[in-house]
């Protein structure tokens, strides 16, 4: 957070020169280096900081937690061996904190006049309050964002509240999308929707529903207002919201930037293949690299550090079938076969016989957008009335989440699915229930929390 408040302090110095400005000076001003920011030029910014933050290591670690990858070697051992690293988190929580205040700053200098600019950076907003919320439990939010005032140790909101707050952020996302009166709209600056609200406004109401789900061990939990979100949410895979790349240089995922950087750190873990039966499974090869292993995937045993095996393959980014790495591809970060599955749960939560129509049509969903060619083909597993159970949603869930493990990671802590085996080399004897707070925080600011990596966050408990 130190690192935060210098740069708050710095935009705030920034935004008072500007002031001081006289009108003379702008005739040595170059238009093509603008002294001031522009609605335009912040949303992209806080697209890019999202994109960055929602594939960070903070993910891949949430990834090898829940035995979808494995650590096999450098500094990927240590959250294979349920020991993350505490300096490393420096670098996830220093890049999602600029990134929320991005947002608010669009908020606070434009909302007003340009509201579906704000509407957008509510929604890019509750999506990093949400992760650090998940990753972390309690986390700096209403007390946050004021280093320019002098407050140079926020205090930590309790994740119940968080959740509140990531629902008001929403809530008010979806207002400002609905305005009609803007002095300027969004267009081609928006990498994601290009400026369409009414789909920005369908993730809102899905990401409404995540965060929703959170409360299921909560006596506060409606699996009714989940349906009600969710019906106003995204109904298509064409409404899918995914953080774009290009091939240029510098555009390309962080999936992909890690794997050409630390080639062999990070790979295919066995548990997640023979959950989905290998092969059985057509968005095996799209996970997996299988060029190099006989056609089929061969993942990391637990208990082993074994880096000659499959890493991830064309859909993160990874190898394809040609054996080359496809630079551009795109991350899904809020998707069609995510609602269906919290749609599933909640209809199983209520005793809804839809339950198993919606698990189907989540794996359905899901096996589509992987693969991308519709899919009208045999389901890998036969779901009926009676094994849909909220245990079989979550497993078949973290399946599709191969591309989003925060979900899985948090799925897990609140209901104990999937059932997993703990790794005989950890060095505790469980999967840690939140990351360390970071280094930084815990040496400069004296409100932050040090829970063990034993302390469940709120939801779990």
């Amino acid at each position: 957070m130190k690192n935060l408040i210098y740069k708050t302090i710095a935009i705030a110095f920034f935004f008072i020169g500007l002031d001081s400005c006289k009108k003379k000076d702008n005739l040595y001003v170059s238009p093509n280096a603008p002294l001031t920011a522009t609605p335009a030029s912040m949303l992209s910014s806080c697209e890019v900081g999202t994109f960055n933050c929602l594939e960070s290591g903070a993910v891949r670690i949430a990834s090898i937690f829940m035995q979808n990858n494995s650590g096999v070697y450098g500094q990927a051992v240590q959250p294979e061996q349920y020991q993350p690293i505490e300096s490393d988190m420096d670098n996830y929580w220093n890049t999602i904190y600029p990134t929320m205040l991005n947002c608010k700053l669009i908020g606070d200098n434009y909302g007003a006049a340009d509201p579906n600019y704000r509407g957008i950076a509510r929604v890019l907003f509750a999506m990093n309050l949400g992760l650090a919320t998940d990753m972390w439990g309690d986390v700096p939010y209403s007390d946050a964002f004021q280093g320019a005032t002098g407050n140079l140790a926020p205090h930590y909101d309790a994740q119940q509240s968080v959740l509140n707050d990531i629902q008001t952020l929403l809530d008010g996302a979806i207002v400002d999308l609905a305005n009609t009166t803007n002095n300027v709209t969004p267009g081609n600056d928006d990498f994601i929707f290009k400026g369409n609200t009414a789909a920005w406004t369908k993730v809102a109401h899905t990401l409404k529903a995540r965060y929703l789900m959170r409360l299921s061990k909560k006596s506060t939990f409606n699996a009714a207002t989940i349906l009600t979100e969710l019906g106003l949410g995204i109904a298509s895979n064409t409404d899918n919201c995914y953080a774009v790349h290009g091939t240029a240089a510098g555009e390309t995922n962080q999936w992909t930037s890690f794997l050409n950087n630390r080639y062999g750190y990070v790979v295919a873990s066995q548990t997640l293949i023979d959950s989905m039966g290998n092969m059985t499974d057509p968005r095996t090869p799209y996970y997996f690299d299988t060029t190099g292993q006989g056609n089929v995937a061969v993942g990391n045993i637990l208990g082993q550090l074994n880096p000659n095996v499959s890493n991830w393959g064309p859909y993160l980014g990874g190898l394809d079938n040609t054996g080359n790495v496809n630079q551009s591809k795109s991350i899904p970060l809020v998707t069609y076969a995510e609602a269906l599955f919290l749609q599933a749960e909640a209809d199983a939560r209520l005793s809804n016989p839809a339950a198993v129509t919606d698990l189907n049509a989540a794996i359905t969903a899901s096996i589509s957008e992987v693969t991308g060619t519709p899919f009208s083909g045999t389901l890998p597993v036969n779901y009926t009335a009676a094994n849909t159970t909220v245990h079989t949603i979550i497993l078949e869930k973290w399946k599709a989440m191969f591309a989003d493990p925060v979900e899985s990671y948090s799925d897990y802590r609140r209901t104990g699915f999937p059932v997993l085996k703990m790794n005989p080399l950890g060095l505790i004897t469980y999967i840690p229930k939140r990351l360390p707070t970071p280094e930084q925080e815990r040496t400069t600011n004296p409100n932050a929390p040090t829970p063990a990596l034993s302390v469940p966050v709120w939801y779990a408990l």
